[in-house]
């Protein structure tokens, strides 16, 4: 990891980025691995401090993420108008 790596979290130029990556997950199985494979995808982004931030934002899996975090006023436009796509991560079976 180089000190230039950046943190996504809301606020962020590239918050969309990663809400729309991470928009195309279809279940949470109770981990952040698709979080962090959506960051993993990111050039020059901190995929730890990125997950940690979001942890302590209440995003402690991937549906946490996606609702308490991507789709909470932290996460919408300063226009009020939501800059990603509504949820659509559901639990899998065994979460």
């Amino acid at each position: 990891m180089r000190s230039s790596d950046e943190i996504i979290v809301p606020g962020h130029p590239r918050w969309l980025e990663f809400a729309s990556r991470l928009n195309r997950a279809r279940f949470c199985f109770g981990t952040t691995e698709q979080a962090r494979s959506a960051l993993a995808g990111m050039a020059d982004v901190n995929v730890e401090g990125s997950l940690h931030a979001l942890a302590r934002l209440g995003g402690t899996c991937d549906c946490q993420i996606e609702l308490d975090v991507v789709h909470s006023p932290a996460g919408v436009g300063a226009e009020g108008k939501q800059r990603a796509a509504p949820p659509r991560i559901a639990h899998a079976p065994q979460h």
